[in-house]
């Protein structure tokens, strides 16, 4: 499956994205925003790989994509992750999204984010999705605002992670 907008293109990810996954997971503003997932060696991240993509992949199931930068010489430079996330205490598949330090600040998030929500709705049929962010992760929260998604409430879904602003936008 791939998705394509302006400026990136989001595909699945495969095993040879591991040195990626790993660089992403362990920026320093990953592990503050989101959580660290002790991704230690090349085969943690090869590992993170098979249970966070592929394994959705396999079981047609909400799924993250790698977002790869388009351009002229086919390079195709992945920056990002953006995708749907199925976490047993939400009603409502979650869109999440994680992007190297590098990259931020240009509208790649935004235009991601936007990407999958518009796959939610006119592929998969969604009425509903949610979103979870760091309730001091002001990138993120200023994101959501753009993509009409409104605040619920706060959450914890587990201790290690702690406090969560949970947003909800209603596909129409």
């Amino acid at each position: 499956m791939k998705l394509n907008t302006e400026r990136l293109l989001l595909r699945e990810a495969t095993l040879n994205d591991a040195g990626f996954i790993f660089k992403l997971l362990n920026q320093d503003s990953f592990k503050k925003n989101i959580a660290d997932k002790s991704i230690k060696t090349h085969k943690d991240a090869e590992h993170y790989i098979e249970t966070a993509f592929l394994t959705p992949y396999k079981l047609d199931t909400f799924s993250p994509y790698i977002v790869c930068l388009k351009s002229n010489d086919k390079d195709f430079r992945q920056i990002g992750v953006c995708g749907l996330y199925k976490r047993p205490a939400l009603h409502y598949p979650d869109i999440g999204y994680a992007f190297l330090d590098q990259f931020t600040g240009f509208g790649y998030a935004l235009e991601a984010a936007r990407c999958v929500i518009d796959y939610s709705l006119n592929t998969l049929g969604l009425k509903y999705l949610c979103a979870l962010t760091d309730p001091e992760n002001r990138a993120s929260t200023n994101l959501l605002k753009k993509c009409k998604f409104n605040f619920e409430t706060q959450v914890i879904l587990n201790e290690e992670q702690g406090v969560s602003n949970l947003y909800q936008l209603t596909l129409k």
